[in-house]
């Protein structure tokens, strides 16, 4: 019997009762079960007033001992260090928007002493979907809004955190610091206006992928001591006080088909890092503001010292300034180069890409650095 004739003898309500319930869309996302539980089932009220620390923590526990879920309607939940056991999932349905809005299911920090929103130290195979988590800008210390704080040595084994369809906005802190970190995936996500970096790292073994980081007051992305073996692609990086996208040592990065439009600094800043591979990305307006930054005045589109093993070939660049029409016209330089060897930088183009010099070279290159085909003009 083929297909059709099946439906039609056997009905579309019986094939329906014989998938499981969930595809059959009679399963409620927040129903009890075995495995997934309502956070308001625990007394959590999502008023954006009450205290909900002790009532999600209870549905966190509660899918710990069952590797299981915890469900967040829409509401705001003010609550602060929600510790996160391993292999549990939180999930909300994801309509964050651009802006620093509260709409969804939002997380709210409601102490300004706390140490971060969610404390995913000590867990592995943590999942957390379409959740809003907002800080509070001025603290008496930085407040992350995810955080793995392993201050002293390294995971036992592979973290395997995804965090998907997020939005961490507006902490003291850092959007998302991973502190010695080993595999991790962030995508479709925005860390937006925290007083730290959007992202923070320190580990290795990561899939950066489709987010935007953006008006961060420090780094869209940044490396502390090492960040290696990332896939850093189709990110949009923008209006960051730092650099876009900063490496500092590690290895193994593809940075490849992102957009860094109007950082304060370089929109990549690569200094002692190894192996990296950058291409097709588009650097426009970087350099806003660079005063603070180790290139002083002299702002540029990309910053790039003592790599070895690096190839960066087809990207373009545009200098320009504020939306509206305002502001200064940055940046002043294409490209920065020092200490570089064993490293290409060829056939990129920079058409009005700079506003004085389209290359600044410091030298002190090692062996086999080349340095070519580089096409462009200022901005008039």
């Amino acid at each position: 019997m083929n297909r059709r004739n099946f439906l039609m003898g056997a009905g579309v309500g019986a094939v329906a009762a014989a998938m499981p319930l969930s595809v059959a869309g009679t399963e409620c996302a927040g129903a009890k079960n075995d495995s997934r539980f309502n956070v308001k089932d625990f007394g959590a009220k999502g008023d954006g007033k009450a205290s909900d620390t002790v009532a999600i923590q209870k549905a966190l526990d509660a899918a710990g001992a069952v590797n299981g879920t915890v469900w967040f309607p829409a509401g705001i939940y003010r609550c602060h260090d929600l510790k996160v056991p391993p292999n549990v999932t939180l999930l909300a349905d994801p309509v964050w928007i651009f802006h620093c809005e509260k709409v969804g299911a939002v997380l709210e920090l409601d102490d300004p002493n706390a140490a971060c929103m969610l404390d995913v130290t000590g867990a592995f195979g943590v999942r957390v979907h379409g959740l809003v988590l907002r800080g509070i800008r001025k603290t008496p210390k930085p407040v992350h809004g995810i955080f793995l704080n392993n201050t002293e040595k390294w995971s036992k084994k592979e973290d395997t955190f995804v965090f998907d369809d997020v939005k961490v906005m507006e902490f003291s802190g850092h959007g998302i610091y991973l502190n010695r970190i080993w595999l991790f995936i962030i995508r479709h996500s925005q860390c937006m206006s925290n007083v730290g970096d959007g992202v923070r790292i320190r580990g290795w073994d990561g899939f950066v992928t489709d987010n935007q980081f953006s008006s961060n007051g420090g780094n869209g992305f940044g490396c502390e001591q090492v960040g290696a073996t990332v896939m850093f692609t189709a990110n949009r990086v923008e209006w960051n006080r730092g650099y876009g996208l900063s490496l500092v040592g590690g290895d193994d990065w593809n940075v490849t088909g992102n957009s860094f439009d109007r950082n304060w600094g370089a929109g990549l800043c690569a200094i002692g890092t190894q192996t990296i591979a950058v291409t097709g990305n588009v650097f426009r307006r970087c350099g806003k503001d660079s005063n603070q930054l180790a290139e002083g005045e002299k702002s540029c589109q990309v910053r790039l010292e003592g790599c070895r093993g690096l190839t960066m070939v087809g990207n373009t660049c545009l200098a320009g300034r504020d939306d509206g029409g305002k502001g200064l016209y940055t940046p002043q330089v294409g490209f920065i180069l020092k200490n570089m060897a064993y490293s290409v930088v060829k056939d990129n183009t920079l058409y009005r890409g700079y506003m004085q010099e389209k290359i600044v070279d410091l030298g002190g290159h090692g062996e086999e650095f080349i340095l070519k085909d580089n096409v462009g003009c200022p901005m008039k």
